[in-house]
């Protein structure tokens, strides 16, 4: 009897990107933060009247998709960069798409070129 992992079982994305679930989490947690930030922001702005439940509903709709939106492009807020920086293992860090001419150092970005002449 065999015990283990299946490489079939794996999908294939996950075989080749073994922090895939890593990204996903980050990319979930920019989306509801971005997500919260526009429906605070939205909150903000003066209005004569109040809403209809309806258009509220639509707006919370419309906000959450921009949220998704946000978060699946790679300038989004940065706040992807930085949950991967911190919960990715040590390990598995030269896996990650990083910008050739960015670097992520504890939430911080700057060049490499800066970096050097410091």
């Amino acid at each position: 009897m065999k015990i283990g992992i299946d490489s079939k079982s794996i999908p294939a994305n996950q075989r080749t990107n073994p922090v895939k679930p890593y990204e996903d989490i980050a990319e979930g947690m920019e989306a509801s933060f971005t997500s919260h930030m526009l429906a605070e922001m939205r909150k903000s702005i003066p209005k004569e009247g109040q809403d209809s439940p309806s258009m509220d509903y639509y707006n919370s709709l419309l906000d959450y998709e921009r949220a998704q939106l946000m978060a699946k492009s790679d300038t989004g807020l940065g706040v992807k960069k930085v949950i991967l920086d911190q919960i990715v293992p040590q390990n598995m860090k030269h896996y990650l798409k990083q910008n050739s001419h960015t670097e992520v150092t504890q939430g911080l970005t700057a060049s490499t070129k800066e970096k050097k002449y410091e």
